[in-house]
């Protein structure tokens, strides 16, 4: 296993297990909310079974939130866990829904509890809200910091901007952003703001949900029949580039002998500046194929052709994030 940091005396594994999927079970629950329905069900042997072969394959960081499948992803991580405890990292999110120290206690305490644990790694919020003030929220993760609660404070998904304005509040640790071939656009503010102030950053969505993989995504019923479908790469005017660097990555795996997932893994290792990368699992043997990619080294002049490949996407449009949210902070 790779690893670039070291956090509560615990190495964080380069390439961290993303628990999204892991909250909805088997049975897909048909609301409107972030959370739910997102991946068309799981079951939940398959999670567990993917929590163990990530253990065994070296890997120690575990991401999950509140809001992945309303707290189920979270019991599920936590439960399986247990045993590993001090040997694991878990980050988890929370969304604030008010200016309210108290509640946001609450809310720490109810994650610990699903979790099974008395602390968090990683804590982030997971969203820039319009009904709570960053500054506020950060001073409330502060006091939970100071009450042994949390370890690390976190933001995910913010902006420069924003970042900052929590930085007056208290001491950010680590940034989640969504990072990957087809979408690179936070290198031009996000990123350098958090290098500039040593703020960790961990990349999600490494593998675009899956669509990197995609040979014929316009007919893949996986994705289109879930709400990844309403991704930005997945708009119309985006398809024909997803579909040429999908297809550009395959070439270069067929003529270079190495996996697409030993191709983009080396494009990230390559990256200094990241900390971290979060993929998710439908099947253990996924998995298994990124923890072993970690150790395959790939030629530069290869990895240079992948760079060419993420240089089509920068007519993709910059909507702030992968999902095009509206969670402006006011």
């Amino acid at each position: 296993m790779y690893f670039r940091e070291t956090i509560n005396d615990k190495k964080l594994s380069f390439l961290g297990l993303g628990c999204w999927r892991f909250g909805e079970q088997e049975t897909p629950q048909n609301a409107a909310h972030p959370g739910k329905n997102y991946w068309n069900g799981q079951k939940r042997t398959d999670s567990l079974k993917i929590i163990d072969f990530a253990i065994a394959n070296g890997i120690t960081h575990f991401d999950t939130a509140q809001a992945y499948g309303l707290g189920v992803s979270e019991q599920t991580v936590g439960q399986r866990l247990k045993k590993s405890r001090d040997k694991v990292i878990i980050a988890t999110k929370i969304m604030p829904t008010s200016n309210n120290t108290d509640g946001i206690l609450k809310r720490i305490s109810l994650s610990l509890k699903r979790l099974c644990t008395d602390y968090i790694d990683i804590l982030y919020l997971h969203w820039p809200g319009k009904n709570y003030d960053i500054r506020f929220a950060v001073e409330a993760l502060e006091k939970a910091r100071s009450l042994g609660t949390i370890r690390n404070i976190g933001v995910s998904n913010f902006s420069a901007p924003e970042i900052k304005a929590a930085l007056g509040s208290g001491n950010i640790d680590f940034c989640q952003t969504g990072y990957n071939l087809l979408w690179q656009h936070r290198e031009k503010d996000v990123i350098p703001f958090c290098v500039t102030h040593k703020i960790s950053i961990i990349a999600y969505s490494f593998y675009a949900q899956g669509l990197l993989f995609k040979k014929n995504i316009e007919t893949d019923h996986a994705v289109l029949n879930s709400r990844r479908k309403d991704l930005v790469f997945l708009r119309k005017e985006n398809i024909e580039i997803v579909k040429k660097v999908a297809a550009g990555l395959a070439d270069i795996s067929l003529s270079s002998g190495y996996t697409i997932t030993q191709l983009l893994i080396n494009w990230a290792k390559a990256k200094p500046w990241l900390a971290g990368i979060l993929a998710g699992a439908s099947v253990k043997s996924q998995i298994v194929e990124s923890a072993k990619a970690l150790d395959v080294p790939v030629d530069s002049t290869i990895c240079q052709n992948i760079e060419e490949l993420a240089a089509l996407c920068k007519d993709i449009e910059d909507t702030q994030n992968i999902f095009a949210h509206n969670f402006t902070h006011k």
